[in-house]
């Protein structure tokens, strides 16, 4: 990597030296009290002139303590938010194809005063797709209230990746309680959720872990997923919409591309033809030697020939993966961080 100037502390450090601070002047505090307790119970003007001195030498290395103690303090918050800067900056690197969709279905939302849509998102954890998930929820938290999130997450180890897990994690924020009759829980569960939107409110159904529901069962529950609960509360979303701004989003997160039988599935759009009946894919793709150049610029005090070389470095070491790039970018930032707080 580039060499970095001078190094100062980092959190680690930091959180040490407040540490030693807070017992050094506990330890003086101590000593202070003891000396205190002397000079006013002493008889002898010489000791007692003696003990008001000390005094004021532990109160001096006292008050002194506590400054360094104050700096620490606020170097450390300038870290933290330095760190949080860089967590809300990161998904900004790239995903302009993806966020250029996403844009253009909440405009056509907000231009239909409500409505849904249903994304999907393959190989998301190779391709940060969780970085894209927190840009889609900054656009849905644009000029409105924050979005409800309905978290589903499938796993054979906590409870399955069917159709009856589905309806019980939904049965679960939506305090439904299931009859294990699937027919009629699906019904209740969309009738519930429609009947829970209001004006200007936003929910956001997250099925994460696709993967786990096997690959001879994509397909199945895929189908069962659009014919038998999102489409029908589509339609029943229409008669919300009649008097309310209402939006649900619906994504399926996927770590590995869907089945070939499950992607033949007559039920894929593309943003030009969007239906929300439909899957709409979200693409995740490589990042470029430009997209890098371009957030460094945008986000840290580095000269432009400083800029491109560090970017050209983190592109050729990762070659555009975007896992790789963002631990490079986490490197960098750490090293940074330490030469400019």
């Amino acid at each position: 990597m580039p060499p970095i100037r001078q190094q100062t502390a980092g959190p680690a450090s930091l959180t040490l030296q407040k540490n030693d601070l807070e017992k050094s002047i506990a330890e003086l505090v101590v000593e202070y009290e003891i000396v205190a307790d002397q000079a006013r119970t002493t008889l002898d003007p010489g000791s007692k002139t003696k003990l008001e001195i000390r005094k004021k030498q532990l109160l001096s290395q006292i008050e002194e303590k506590e400054r360094l103690l104050g700096a620490l303090e606020q170097q450390k918050q300038n870290i933290n938010r330095h760190i949080l800067s860089f967590d809300e900056a990161l998904p900004k690197i790239d995903f302009r194809e993806a966020r250029r969709i996403i844009h253009r279905v909440v405009d056509d939302l907000q231009i239909n005063e409500g409505g849904a849509a249903l994304f999907l998102l393959q190989q998301s954890r190779r391709m940060a797709g969780d970085l894209l998930l927190l840009a889609l929820s900054d656009v849905l938290s644009s000029g409105r209230a924050t979005p409800i999130y309905y978290e589903v997450a499938f796993s054979p180890a906590t409870g399955g990746a069917d159709q009856a897990t589905f309806l019980k994690s939904m049965g679960r924020y939506l305090g439904v309680e299931l009859t294990d009759d699937l027919s009629i829980d699906v019904s209740v569960i969309r009738t519930t959720l429609c009947g829970a939107l209001r004006e200007h409110s936003t929910v956001v159904i997250q099925l994460t872990n696709w993967d786990a529901v096997g690959r001879q069962n994509q397909h199945e529950l895929m189908q069962w997923l659009l014919e038998t609960f999102w489409q029908p509360l589509v339609d029943e979303l229409e008669y919300v919409l009649e008097e309310w701004n209402a939006r649900v989003i619906f994504v399926i997160v996927a770590n590995r591309p869907l089945t070939e039988d499950c992607r033949k599935l007559p039920c894929f759009c593309t943003v030009d033809a969007f239906n929300s009946r439909s899957i709409l894919e979200i693409p995740l793709t490589h990042w470029t030697e430009k997209d890098i150049r371009i957030w460094l610029a945008s986000h840290f005090r580095l000269s432009k020939p400083q800029t491109k070389t560090w970017a050209k470095q983190i592109y050729e070491e990762s070659d555009g993966d975007p896992n790789l790039i963002r631990q490079a970018l986490q490197d960098y930032f750490e090293q940074l961080l330490a030469s400019q707080t």
